[in-house]
C-alpha cells in the first residue's frame, strides 16, 4: 500500500494513523525525481474566479500520495514542478485553470478523461437511467471499467463543510493513487486502435481549451442591451406578421377572435386578432395542419408518428404556403435570438473579471468539432449575483438564468459581433483556418516509450 503526506501550515496535536506531516521542502524532495506526476485538486466551487483551493494533490504510481493544504501553503512553491514535469490528471481542463490564477501554467499534461472520450468516440453521451447512455466519463466509472478499482465518491459533496479532516485528505489522496495506471491501459487501447497521435494532440489541446475558459471575453454590455432591444423589436415585427396572415386569411377564421364586449373608455374595436401563440409548437401544428403541410414524423427514440413543425421538417414542403413557411421561419430565427442572446450573456459576465466565461468541450461532439456552453447552473455565479441556483421556466425565460452561454453559434451580423470588444491597451485578433492549405501538424510525442 502507497503511503499518504500531508503538507500543511497548521499545526497536528496528535500522531495520526492516516498520513504523515512533512514539509513542502520534504514533499519536493519526493517529488522532484519523478517522470510523471499525477495530480488532482478539490476546491471550494466550481469557478476559479470566485471560489479558491482548498488542497491539491500530488501522486507517484504505487509509491505515495502527497496532498497539500493550498490554505496554508502557498501553491506557488510547486510552480517549477507542475510546470516541468508530465501531469497525468481526470477533466484536468478544471484543475488548471485554478493554478493560472497562481500564474502556474503547465503545458505537458495528460487528460484520462479527454482520452476515455476519445476511444469511445461515436457513443452516445452518458445520460443515468437511460437505455441510449453510453459509459460514464467519470474517473470513478473509468478506474472501476479499467482497473476493477472501486473508487468512493461519497465525500465529494461534503468537502465544503468539512474542510481538510482526516477523510477528506484520504478522499483527495485515493484520486491521485490510480490515473498512471488508467493512461497506461488507455495508451494501450490507443495502440490497438491506431489513435495514439490523435490522443496526443487532444491533449496538448487540454491547457489550450482551459485558458480560452479561464480568460473569458469582454462584451460591452450597453452595446448589448442596445442589440437586445433591437432584436426584441424585430421579433414583435415578426409575430405581427404572422398575426396579419392569419386574420387576413379567410381559411384561418377560427384562429382568430373579435372583441364584441368593448371597453369603457375606449369604445369597441371589432379588429379580428390572432389566437395563436407562436412560440407554442402544438399551436403552430394545427395552423399547419389547416393549411395543409404534412406535420407527421417518426420519433427516433420510439419508433412512433409525432407531429413536428420544425424547420428541417417544413421546408421540404415548399409550394403548399411559401408565405406562410418564410413569415413562421423569420419568426423563429428572431426568437431564437432573443431567447439566446440575450440576458443570459449578461448574467454570465464574472463581476470579478468583468468577463463573460463560459464552458468548451474539445471532443464529443457528433460532428467531432469542439462545442460550447451549457444549461446547466453556474451556481456560483448565480449565488453572487443573487440569481436563482434553480429557475423554473417562467424565471429562465424572465431572463433569470445563469447558465454558461453558447459562443460558438454567434448570429454573424456586424450589430451582435461588435458587442464583443478588446479592453484598453489590447487587440481582439479573429482568425480561422483553411482546409485548403497543406500544413503538417508537428506530432512530437513526449510521453516516454509508447
Amino acid at each position: 500500500m502507497s503511503k499518504i503526506y500531508f503538507v500543511t501550515g497548521q499545526k497536528q496535536l496528535f500522531k495520526n494513523e492516516t498520513y504523515d506531516v512533512i514539509s513542502v521542502e520534504e514533499s519536493l524532495r519526493l517529488l522532484n525525481p519523478l517522470t510523471i506526476i499525477q495530480y488532482d485538486s478539490e476546491t471550494t466551487g466550481r469557478d476559479p474566479h470566485i471560489g479558491n483551493i482548498l488542497c491539491c494533490q500530488f501522486g507517484s504510481k504505487d509509491k505515495f500520495q502527497i496532498v497539500v493544504d493550498t490554505s496554508t501553503i502557498n501553491i506557488s512553491l510547486y510552480k517549477n514542478l507542475l510546470e516541468n514535469k508530465l501531469i497525468v490528471g481526470h477533466n484536468l481542463k478544471f484543475d488548471l485553470q485554478w493554478l493560472y490564477n497562481y500564474n502556474i501554467i503547465p503545458r505537458k499534461v495528460y487528460d484520462t478523461m479527454v482520452v476515455e472520450q476519445l476511444l469511445y468516440l461515436g457513443y452516445p453521451p452518458y445520460r443515468e437511467n437511460s437505455e441510449f447512455s453510453g459509459p460514464s466519463m467519470a474517473l470513478s466509472a473509468v478506474a472501476k471499467r479499467r482497473l476493477g478499482i472501486e473508487l468512493d465518491k461519497s465525500i465529494r459533496g461534503e468537502i465544503i463543510w468539512r474542510g481538510l479532516d482526516d477523510r477528506v485528505v484520504l478522499y483527495a489522496a485515493k484520486d491521485v493513487e490510480y490515473l498512471e495506471d488508467v493512461m497506461w491501459s488507455q495508451v494501450a487501447d490507443c495502440k490497438k486502435q491506431d489513435c495514439l497521435k490523435g490522443a496526443k494532440l487532444e491533449c496538448d489541446f487540454t491547457p489550450v481549451i482551459a485558458y480560452l475558459e479561464w480568460c473569458g471575453i469582454k462584451l460591452d454590455e450597453n452595446k448589448w442591451k442596445a442589440k437586445m432591444a433591437k432584436d426584441k423589436e424585430s421579433l414583435d415585427n415578426a409575430k405581427k406578421a404572422l398575426d396579419n396572415f392569419v386574420t387576413s386569411n379567410p381559411s384561418l377564421k377560427k384562429f382568430t377572435y373579435v372583441n364584441l364586449q368593448g371597453d369603457l373608455w375606449e369604445g369597441f374595436d371589432t379588429t379580428p386578432k390572432c389566437t395563436i401563440n407562436w412560440s407554442s409548437s402544438q399551436q403552430v401544428i394545427l395552423i399547419a395542419k389547416e393549411l395543409g403541410f404534412d406535420t407527421k414524423v417518426v420519433d427516433k427514440k420510439t419508433g412512433e408518428d409525432k407531429d413536428s413543425v420544425l424547420e428541417k421538417h417544413l421546408k421540404n414542403q415548399k409550394g403548399i404556403n411559401d408565405e406562410f413557411l418564410n413569415l413562421y421561419f423569420d419568426y423563429q430565427e428572431h426568437a431564437k435570438t432573443v431567447t439566446s442572446f440575450g440576458q443570459g450573456h449578461l448574467n454570465a459576465i464574472n463581476p470579478n473579471t468583468g468577463r463573460l466565461h463560459t464552458v468548451y468541450r474539445a471532443i464529443g461532439t457528433t460532428s467531432g468539432r469542439m462545442s460550447s456552453g451549457s444549461q446547466s447552473i453556474n451556481t456560483d455565479l448565480a449565488k453572487l449575483k443573487k440569481l436563482p441556483t434553480n429557475p423554473s421556466a417562467k424565471q429562465k425565460k424572465e431572463g433569470l438564468g445563469c447558465s454558461y452561454p453558447n459562443m460558438q453559434q454567434l448570429p454573424h451580423d456586424a450589430i451582435t459581433r461588435a458587442c464583443f470588444v478588446a479592453e484598453k491597451g489590447n487587440l481582439f485578433c479573429s482568425c480561422d483556418y483553411s482546409a485548403k492549405l497543406n500544413i503538417p501538424i508537428n506530432m512530437n510525442i513526449y510521453i516516454i516509450n509508447l
